[in-house]
């Protein structure tokens, strides 16, 4: 049994039992990762001594969505003692191509993400383009997706190149805070703070 799991888009899951797919759940959904995971990781572990291999889609995607499901299958498969394999999330829908096909997917900020695909094996990508930038070929079809079919990626994990590292195509938003701001010591001269502490003190008396 497979277990396969993708957070690029929306969360997509499944369990594939040969050609069976005990669970197969396709979600656009792209804030709720970790809240869809987790029933469906529960029922997937019904089946936990039949398990063999963990899929992750390893994107490309958005950076804080994407490292959900990899965190997910990376800990599943360390902890099922099994190995977790990374596969480029457009290669779900690009392996099932049989002519030349450019996949692409919504990476948000009016950008595309894309791949070229030829006779079902990505021969290009992924790239980053604009929406109205991704490029054309002739004779090529393209294929917009916004969901990622874990079945699919289950199967694509048996021919495909794993994907070592994780494809977001853009460094995260969050930076490294730099070095705590100094703080000032106070202009004023020594016989002015001499002369103010005197007033604050005769004030005080009376």
């Amino acid at each position: 049994m497979i277990i396969a799991i993708d957070t690029s888009l929306g969360t997509s899951f499944a369990l594939v039992d040969g050609d069976t797919a005990l669970i197969d759940h396709r979600g656009t959904d792209t804030r709720r990762h970790a809240e869809t995971l987790g029933p469906l990781l529960q029922q997937a572990m019904e089946h936990r001594d039949r398990i063999t291999s963990v899929v992750v889609g390893m994107g490309p995607g958005a950076f804080t969505g994407l490292r959900v499901g990899i965190a997910a299958g990376e800990s599943l498969a360390t902890g099922l003692g099994v190995p977790c394999i990374g596969v480029c999330s457009h290669d779900a829908a690009g392996s099932r191509t049989q002519r030349e096909t450019i996949v692409t997917s919504d990476v948000r900020r009016r950008e595309r993400a894309w791949s070229l695909f030829r006779d079902g094996v990505r021969v290009d990508g992924p790239h980053l383009a604009g929406e109205d930038a991704v490029p054309q070929r002739e004779g090529a079809v393209r294929l917009d997706v916004d969901s990622v079919d874990c079945v699919a990626l289950a199967a694509a994990s048996l021919t495909a190149e794993p994907q070592s590292s994780a494809l977001y195509l853009r460094p995260a938003d969050a930076v490294q805070p730099g070095p705590p701001k100094s703080v000032s010591s106070s202009k004023r001269s020594a016989p002015e703070n001499a002369a103010t502490a005197q007033q604050h003190t005769e004030g005080a008396a009376r």
